[in-house]
């Protein structure tokens, strides 16, 4: 009875137990609803960012922004001020897009979202530099960098909008931070690049002499690696360089140099770029050498090169430089026909002000031919348009100035519209806690009661089981009383039979005295204390047995009930473990597939990483190779095909390229489309990640090779590699669907050293060079113009070294 009532206990605290358990699974489903809105707020996120119209973006970032709103995420809430802002900024919503960008800044600063302020502050900066306001630009600029410090690309943006306001140390203390860095690192492209602008920006400020320095650096630079175009161009910026200082003879020197450059690249095939330029600049150098004659003819070359292009913008010019040497001379015939030309041009390409600077000419040719009404017809046309000129010029720096203002003052005002903002959401941040404080309050007491109805429920319960052992109980005593009696009345019966047997045996005393005397009565006495003792012992021994034996019945009875409940809760238990044990071996089995799936996505380190606290945290490696393929005319080649069969086929290269990378210890990042995309030196740090992803590029080339020549119908039969080293930021994207991703100027380098390679090559950057040079055999192939990357040196691998033992 015992372990009934302690089954029927536990069978009720396990209905308390499940009931409790349901509460925590509801706050479990709806925490899974809020993840799931998330997760969608963040694939439109990623699905604006990915579009190419302006329309959509604005579209999907206006409804990330509500629902971001309606579930406070902030992270949801910047990226979508972020995208607001930069499609306005492209749409030319100056204001707007400031708005957006602030908005994005008050919500990243007071949350833990400030990864996003060094992309803020670039966007605000991109903003200001593009309305010509430097000093603000730079400002943001370097708040970007100091939430992002080492950022190049910030950097020389910070650079650059300090140059172009005027601030030249501050600009050069930034780019001398990059030139630093592009010297450690030999990267060449850029360091030119950056002596460019400095160049190009002191040239326009008249600082001849910083100009001629950094051209002199350029010239250190190119002489050495440079190819014939660049050293042609070169030479041309530097002989322009000279002239502006007057020093004609060594311009006219750099000028001979560029058309002897522009020979040699011709004679490779390379046609001169802009000869008419060359061709100006030697006529203009000769004749300020006193070879007027030769200067005039190289004039003229250059027009011809203009004339045959339909060139009049450029034409016009050279027919005014070639009026103004004829009209030094002394040819004012030539001087007149050649300066009316430069009026007619200038006149259909609406060049304002080459027409005023003709007309002065006009003006000098005709007062040295004593033509003096001409004379002052053209000097009153050229006073005209230099008025004109200057008042377009002041009208566009008023104009430039208002909206400067207009700019400033709207940020101004938008700061403190988003500060009063602020307060507001703070007070209504303030109310939705203690509103939320009372709804716990209230879930707690709504909680409270329903345990304490659910134990009262249970304490009726454990009352109705103690009344009903209690009962029980009862009756067994109850039954052992009607035994007893039972026993009691068999006892009294065999008294009474004694009684009657010792009346019988009186009667035969008396007869037998009667008949045998004294001593046949003193024997039958004898007979009868035995016989009486007899029965006493008798009566004695039955009572006893009767006891013993009402006892071991019932004993019996409580044996065989505990024994049959013992089985039957053996037998439930017995049930109930080989249900769990089932549980438990499906859950181990999903378990382990689910382990296994992960490890198939992620990295292994990143995989147990996610399991072990449900996040992997971004990470920045200082040195990865990244390795990008690309197969060539793949989209000429796939269109009109089966789809199936290009499945099939870039199936088993990528499956092959899989394996390769594998036994170079690469980690597969993605694929898009027909480009393969692998990095070597993570998860794991490593030494030899640039020559192990050679080797892999090396092996995933000849593999190509081989299976063209075996399988001569196939459609993918060529593809370009790209490799570059650098560093990387690598971490897991998304919350249900996981993927292993990279991001940095290293993955776009990779991307565009692969676009700038030939099919069936190698192409590497001259950082991965610098790491590979000792093992394998590079050609260079110089510099070459990359997509926002300017000018980047780069080799082709040709094969392996040999080791010298061999």
């Amino acid at each position: 009875m015992k372990l009934h009532s302690q089954r029927c206990r536990n069978f009720y605290i396990l209905i308390l137990l499940l009931f409790f358990s349901s509460l925590r699974v509801s706050a479990q489903v709806l925490e899974e609803d809020l993840n799931i809105d998330l997760s969608e707020i963040d694939e439109m996120l990623e699905l604006a960012r990915r579009s190419d119209s302006d329309v959509e973006i604005e579209f999907l970032a206006n409804k990330c922004l509500v629902r971001s709103k309606s579930n406070r995420y902030e992270s949801g809430l910047v990226r979508s001020y972020l995208l607001l802002g930069d499609v306005s900024a492209r749409t030319g919503r100056s204001e707007k897009a400031l708005r957006h960008y602030l908005e994005a800044e008050d919500k990243a600063s007071s949350s833990h979202n400030r990864q996003f302020l060094p992309l803020i502050y670039r966007s605000m900066g991109d903003l200001f530099f593009s309305k010509k306001m430097y000093p603000i630009a730079s400002k943001y600029y370097q708040l970007s960098l100091k939430e992002k410090e080492g950022d190049l690309y910030i950097l020389e943006k910070a650079a650059d909008a300090s140059l172009f306001g005027m601030q030249y140390d501050t600009a050069e203390f930034f780019y001398k931070k990059l030139i630093t860095k592009y010297k450690e690192d030999g990267n060449y492209g850029h360091l030119v690049h950056i002596y460019q602008k400095l160049a190009t920006a002191y040239s326009e400020t008249g600082n001849s002499g910083k100009t001629l320095l950094y051209y002199l650096r350029i010239e250190d630079i190119i002489t050495r690696f440079g190819q014939p175009y660049e050293k042609g161009r070169l030479f041309n910026n530097l002989g322009k360089v000279y002239a502006k200082l007057g020093d004609y003879k060594k311009a006219l020197d750099y000028f001979k140099k560029t058309e002897l450059q522009c020979q040699f690249a011709e004679a490779a095939g390379v046609p001169c770029s802009l000869p008419e330029l060359l061709y100006v600049n030697m006529g203009i150098a000769l004749h300020n050498t006193n070879s007027t004659k030769e200067g005039i003819n190289y004039l003229k070359e250059a027009r011809k090169v203009l004339v045959e292009r339909g060139d009049q913008i450029s034409q016009a010019n050279v027919e005014h430089i070639l009026a103004t040497i004829y009209s030094s001379i002394g040819d004012q015939y030539n001087a007149l026909l050649h300066n009316e030309t430069a009026i007619q041009l200038a006149n259909q390409t609406d060049q304002t002000d080459l027409l005023s600077r003709s007309y002065r000419t006009a003006a000098d040719i005709y007062q040295d031919l004593y033509d003096f009404e001409k004379a002052f017809d053209s000097y009153s046309r050229y006073l005209r348009l230099s008025d004109s000129l200057r008042l377009e010029d002041q009208k566009r720096q008023i104009l430039l100035a208002e909206r400067s203002s207009e700019l400033r003052a709207a940020e101004g005002e938008i700061r403190y519209l988003l500060a009063q903002q602020e307060i507001r959401e703070r007070d209504l941040q303030q109310v939705r806690i203690e509103q939320e404080k009372l709804e716990q309050s209230n879930r707690a007491l709504a909680l409270a009661a329903k345990q304490n109805e659910l134990e009262l429920v249970l304490l009726q319960k454990q009352q109705e089981i103690d009344q009903a052992t209690l009962r029980e109980k009862t009756a067994i005593a109850l039954q052992t009383q009607q035994q007893l009696r039972i026993a009691a009345q068999q006892l009294d019966s065999e008294k009474q039979n004694a009684v009657i047997a010792s009346l019988r045996e009186q009667e035969a005393i008396e007869r037998a005295e009667r008949l045998a005397g004294e001593q046949q009565v003193e024997l039958l006495k004898k007979e009868k204390d035995i016989a009486d003792l007899k029965i006493l012992s008798n009566a004695q021994f039955e009572k006893n047995t009767y006891i013993i034996g009402g006892l071991g019945i019932l004993i019996l009875f409580f044996l065989g009930f505990s024994w049959w409940l013992a089985r039957r809760s053996s037998q439930r238990l017995r049930l109930q473990n080989s249900k769990i044990e089932a549980q438990k071996n499906q859950i181990d089995n999903e378990r382990s597939k689910s382990d296994q799936l992960l490890k198939n996505i992620l990295p292994d380190e990143v995989a147990e990483e996610l399991k072990l606290n449900g996040v992997a945290a971004p990470r920045l490696y200082d040195s990865v190779t990244v390795l990008f393929t690309d197969f060539v005319n793949f989209t000429k080649l796939s269109s009109g095909v089966d789809p199936q069969r290009i499945i099939n086929e870039l199936n088993e290269c990528f499956l092959a390229f899989d394996e390769i990378i594998e036994k170079y210890r690469l980690e597969k990042i993605k694929t898009i489309g027909d480009a393969f995309m692998c990095a070597g030196g993570l998860p794991k740090t490593n030494d030899t990640h640039p020559v192990d992803a050679v080797l892999a590029a090396l092996e995933i080339s000849d593999w190509l090779k081989n299976r063209t020549e075996k399988t001569p119908g196939a459609l993918f039969r060529e593809m370009r590699i790209g490799i570059h080293t650098g560093p990387v930021v690598a971490g897991v994207v998304g919350k249900h669907k996981f993927a292993y991703d990279i991001w940095g100027d290293a993955v776009n380098l990779a991307a565009r050293l692969e676009e700038q390679g030939e099919p069936g090559r190698v192409n590497i950057s001259q950082v991965t060079y610098e790491a590979v040079k000792e093992t394998f055999h590079c050609i260079p192939r110089g510099l070459k113009e990359v997509h926002n990357k300017g000018l980047v040196n780069m080799y082709f691998v040709e094969s392996l070294k040999k080791v010298e033992n061999e």
